[in-house]
């Protein structure tokens, strides 16, 4: 919201209470007024109106898989009128796992935040344009940070690990390739192992937990200022050809 541009109209979409809203944003330069949901239809009218909107959705009690679809919808459409600059946030714990597939499809950026760690799943890709050869070079260069931020979640062996990365990347690695990363990890102090039969689950060191989620936070945000930069090159590159 502070780094509007005098060209562009910002609308804050919530259910909150108005006036403490405008209370927090007192110390900006962002001078806010209220108005009602049939206004915004002026807005739409205005010619070369560009708008900035952020929509608080996990403030709105009710999150029918309908209401959603025609929250998205109604943006889509404005979007192909106006050039609109637009973050939609929801609380995922209310929603279920059909709207938020819905809400990936939508959207060509998704950030999932908990209570101890950010993860960036976007820009959501889309898997015709890529090969497996290149999806797979991908999990590989970064499969350490991978398995550091898989086995936060639960401990496994590695035969549940090699199928839960067939899962999400359909990227069928072979053990060669997995245990040996699991053992130097183990070595660096990082994983502790179990045996529990045959198979040996892996699970975070107690006293590492705090040191992998700091490398797992370092490989996002390495990941993200590489990204930008390729991305603005790329951008530099295309308007120099043009």
């Amino acid at each position: 919201m502070a780094s509007t541009r005098n060209d562009e109209r910002a609308i804050y979409v919530t259910t909150d209470d108005p006036t403490s809203l405008i209370r927090e944003f007192s110390s900006t330069n962002v001078e806010l007024k209220i108005i009602k949901p049939e206004e915004i239809r002026n807005l739409e009218n205005e010619k070369d109106c560009k708008l900035r909107i952020i929509i608080d959705a996990g403030s709105i009690p009710s999150q029918k898989g309908s209401e959603v679809e025609e929250r998205e919808n109604y943006i889509n459409q404005l979007s192909r009128r106006h050039p609109i600059n637009c973050l939609c946030t929801y609380d995922v714990t209310k929603l279920n796992p059909h709207i938020i597939r819905q809400l990936a499809a939508y959207h060509n950026q998704l950030r999932l935040t908990t209570s101890d760690l950010t993860i960036l799943s976007g820009d959501l890709f889309d898997r015709s344009r890529l090969s497996d050869d290149s999806i797979k070079k991908v999990v590989k260069d970064n499969l350490e940070t991978i398995l550091l931020a898989l086995l936060q979640k639960k401990p496994m062996c590695g035969t549940e690990i090699v199928e839960t990365l067939h899962l999400e990347f359909n990227v069928l690695l072979s053990p060669g390739t997995i245990y040996p990363l699991l053992h130097s990890l183990k070595e660096k102090g990082l994983l502790t192992s179990k045996k529990h039969g045959k198979a040996k689950t892996y699970a975070p060191a107690e006293d590492a937990k705090l040191k992998i989620r700091s490398l797992v936070d370092e490989h996002i945000q390495a990941r993200k200022l590489l990204n930008h930069y390729l991305q603005r090159e790329t951008t530099i590159k295309g308007r120099q050809l043009k």
